[in-house]
């Protein structure tokens, strides 16, 4: 069985710095991590703050729109986390490319875009322009098909993945819809506003399979970051969406599996069982050692 490989979500490293910052990051980095992943958000002058979020007083000092705020204001706002002001300022795309141009180990360095409002190309192309330096060692993900599509026609060197998160997601919770995207129920019990989905026509694998051909059809991306929980339902529902991007060519990444859930390490077993290609976690060095040899980070 080939490895999997193991990625550093957020940049974070058993949470000893704040997600997304340019210390977590740096943590990552002189411990080796050869695969790490951190979120990128647009700023107003071309670059991207190294944040998740719309507003830069969810995670920062600072108020207002993240794509509002300039580079230059960004470095002089404070993180806040865990509801704590701490002493890490804000980081930049620039800046993350900057220092991961040190690390000889880095096989990738995920960046994952969050587009909490349409894009344009110039600003895309920002994006491509800035990463270029990483060369083969960077990766541009994200859950926005639109903004997936035109980076392909944009940057065509540029390595890219896909979430479903906007299209087809399943969530615990005590209300039937909980996704910040998608506004359905199914009636096969899924996250999704598809067609498709209102009304049984067939089995759950055969509305499975064919969301699959639909979804692949919209953006056939080289790697596909999909949520563990969804994966496992529908390997219950009788498809293996792993057997079946991997049939396209494609890379399977699982998203957020941690070591000190138990639930988690036994579906993390599981997806490595199926082929998985990689488990994005907040402790690679931890999640290796639940799963042993058949690991890599």
């Amino acid at each position: 069985m080939a490895p999997t490989f193991l990625v550093h979500h957020a940049a974070r490293r058993g949470n000893r710095y704040p997600p997304s910052s340019l210390s977590a990051l740096h943590d990552c980095l002189e411990a080796g991590a050869r695969f790490v992943e951190i979120d990128v958000t647009p700023l107003a002058d071309g670059d991207f703050a190294l944040l998740h979020d719309a507003r830069l007083d969810i995670a920062t000092e600072g108020n207002g729109p993240v794509q509002a705020a300039t580079a230059a204001q960004l470095r002089g706002l404070r993180l806040r986390w865990r509801g704590v002001l701490t002493d890490e300022c804000g980081g930049t795309l620039s800046d993350a490319v900057s220092l991961a141009l040190n690390y000889s180990s880095l096989v990738e360095l995920q960046f994952d875009l969050k587009v909490h409002m349409p894009l344009t190309d110039a600003t895309l192309q920002s994006l491509a322009r800035l990463v270029a330096p990483l060369g083969p060692h960077v990766r541009v993900s994200s859950t926005s098909d639109r903004a997936i599509r035109h980076l392909l026609m944009l940057a065509p060197g540029l390595a890219l993945g896909f979430d479903p998160l906007r299209h087809l997601d399943v969530e615990p919770g005590p209300s039937p819809t909980t996704s910040q995207y998608l506004c359905h129920a199914g009636a096969y019990g899924y996250l999704d506003d598809h067609p498709l989905a209102a009304d049984r026509w067939g089995e759950p694998c055969e509305y499975l399979k064919t969301r699959s051909d639909v979804l692949w059809a919209m953006v056939p991306a080289p790697v596909w970051y999909v949520r563990a929980t969804l994966l496992a339902r529908m390997l219950d529902d009788g498809f293996d969406w792993i057997a079946d991007l991997h049939r396209r060519g494609a890379r399977v990444a699982t998203w957020t599996l941690n070591p000190d859930q138990p639930h988690h390490r036994t579906l993390a077993a599981r997806l490595v069982e199926l082929g998985v290609d990689r488990i994005i976690t907040d402790n690679a060095a931890g999640m290796a050692a639940v799963l042993g040899a058949s690991v890599a980070f």
